[in-house]
């Protein structure tokens, strides 16, 4: 090779040498301390469209402090599935958009996106008046909230924060593993232990205090006594000097319901006749150790109190903390002029949210302990001098006396009638009677067997639908299509419900839609204020109360004239 030529590629390759030295490193891209973790746009696009979602209506109206929390759990809930969105793009398409697309999309999105939290926070406050006015209440929110959006924010925030924190610490854990493991082992294990964690965490350690703390709370108010209710002296009460219940073992619900309720002489200055004492029986927690033996004891004392000689006799469900609603019970006795019998076992003293949680077993067992051993001993008398056997219960307590009965025909052939009020979506046999029903009657108010000893109304005047014979026993379920207790179920998580994808009930809005996980969230809430909204609406039926009693178990000589005067008498009782 000739002498210039390798002179040339010498100095070449030297060139290149001092180039490639000489030339600084790219940078290598570092994240700031302090900076916050960018967000993904589809998902403040989810969370977006997620808060207008949370903020329509559901069955009952809902203070501005609970629409900001829903909206804010449900702007969490929207980012995520936005970002698992953006994630299955970029894995499906690898091209992206240029920087020109990009910045047009985040420019918009910040004009485009405080416009549209205010117009949803403002359409949930017209949202939240037209149910107002469909419950009966008078509109008494201001249209826009700046409390909403505050709530929205913060919730929201703290629960991405949290979903980030969990992240942080899966990856962890899957850097650990994969020092030791395969990679991909690595992730599938790392997942499966954050999410036992969680479990553990949730449904074990968090749970359990939660349940202990609440157990301290509501036994110390289950030993208590309302100021003012004293022991009662008659023998016809638990509790009396001559029960074989004592009055410290009934409980703080147990008190009231022995020691109230109408005297004789209110009874008979009601009807005009000589009243008799009605009789109530109450076996609480304290008083024996199981279900069993407490609905044992419950039958010796219905013999003691010759509740067996009196012509009607109910075997009551109580709620969670052992309560039975004065409104009912009291009718009743009003009603037959006090020739009654009464009788309830207690099964918890938690709220019946709470019991609906820890209890349920222990309220079906209830139910179904205290019926059978009261049927049992009915059946040992005379036909014709037993007294009506009528099953009763109200919310968690429908629950209970339900849990006695395997069918709609198991419950028309052991009883004399039955009446059931704002029955909890997972009680049985009602759940089989809705589902099962007759073809084009609504989930809300639906016809069974063409109205064959069992109906379904949200008022009296329900009852009478389909016309026809209606005969013997009446067994009659008395729900709201407002009433959130009623309509609450987990499978409103993922499935449109009947009661709104029929034709809806009176008292529910037009613009209310199901939508996945919010509704859920919506429903829930409305729990808490079941009893918040006016009689005949939600989880309140005192107002009905006295039309359903004489449909289905009337007193003789019982008149319309009778029935409002009650009625009237009964829708003055205070809200408990």
């Amino acid at each position: 090779m000739p002498s210039a030529t390798r002179a040339r590629q010498n100095d070449r390759m030297t060139d290149t040498s001092v180039a490639a030295v000489e030339e600084p490193p790219a940078p290598t891209p570092t994240r700031r301390r302090g900076r916050w973790p960018r967000l993904n746009y589809l998902g403040l696009v989810g969370a977006t469209l997620a808060v207008g979602l949370s903020l329509t209506p559901s069955l009952l109206p809902r203070p501005w402090p609970f629409q900001g929390f829903i909206a804010g759990f449900g702007a969490a809930i929207g980012y995520g599935l936005g970002t698992l969105l953006s994630a299955a793009l970029r894995h499906l398409i690898r091209r992206e958009p240029g920087r020109s697309v990009k910045r047009a999309a985040w420019r918009g999105l910040a004009v485009l996106g405080p416009l549209l939290w205010v117009l949803f926070v403002v359409l949930g406050g017209i949202w939240q008046d037209q149910v107002r006015e469909l419950v009966g209440e008078e509109p008494n929110q201001a249209v826009f909230s700046p409390g909403v959006a505050v709530i929205i924010v913060v919730v929201g925030l703290a629960t991405l924060f949290v979903c980030r924190g969990i992240r942080l610490v899966t990856r962890w854990i899957i850097r650990l593993l994969g020092r030791v493991i395969p990679a991909r082992l690595a992730q599938a294990v790392g997942f499966v232990a954050v999410a036992v964690l969680i479990y553990w965490l949730a449904a074990g350690v968090l749970f359990n205090a939660f349940v202990d703390a609440a157990d301290r709370v509501y036994s110390a108010s289950n030993a208590e006594t309302t100021p003012g209710v004293t022991a009662p002296t008659s023998p016809d009460r638990s509790g009396s000097p001559e029960s074989l219940v004592p009055w410290s073992t009934l409980g703080r619900q147990g008190r009231n319901f022995v020691a109230t309720g109408p005297t004789t002489a209110q009874l008979t200055a009601f009807s005009g006749q000589p009243a008799t004492e009605p009789i109530r029986v109450y076996v609480g927690l304290d008083s024996a150790p199981s279900a069993r033996s407490r609905a044992d004891l419950a039958v010796r004392e219905l013999e003691r109190t010759g509740a067996f000689q009196r012509p009607v006799l109910v075997v009551a469900g109580a709620t969670g903390t052992g309560w039975l609603e004065p409104q009912s019970v009291d009718s009743l006795e009003y009603m037959w002029n006090g020739n009654t019998a009464i009788a309830t076992i207690q099964y918890s003293y938690l709220p019946s949210w709470i019991s609906f949680l820890v209890d349920q077993q222990r309220a079906a067992d209830a139910g179904r302990e205290l019926f059978d051993a009261v049927y049992a001993r009915w059946q040992t008398l005379p036909a014709d001098t037993r007294p009506k056997l009528i099953s009763y219960g109200l919310s968690l307590g429908s629950f209970a006396a339900q849990s006695a009965f395997g069918s709609a025909g198991d419950l028309a052939a052991r009883t004399d009638g039955a009446l059931f009020m704002g029955t909890p979506n997972f009680a049985q046999p009602w759940g089989d009677i809705t589902r099962t029903r007759d073809a084009g009657s609504p989930e809300w108010q639906p016809i069974y067997r063409e109205g064959q000893s069992l109906r379904f109304g949200a008022t009296v005047d329900n009852l009478a639908n389909p016309a026809g014979p209606w005969p013997w026993p009446h067994i009659v379920f008395m729900q709201h299509a407002s009433d959130p207790v009623v309509w609450w179920s987990f499978d409103l998580l993922t499935r449109r419900p009947d009661w709104l994808a029929e034709p809806r009930g009176p008292d529910v809005s037009s613009k209310t839609r199901w939508y996945p996980f919010v509704t859920f969230m919506q429903v829930t809430v409305d729990q808490f204020f079941g009893v918040s909204v006016p009689l005949g609406h939600g989880h309140n039926y005192g107002n009905t109360i006295v039309g359903a009693w004489q449909n289905v178990v009337p007193p003789p000589q019982w008149t319309p004239a009778a029935a409002a005067q009650l009625q009237q008498m009964i829708d003055a009782y205070p809200l408990d």
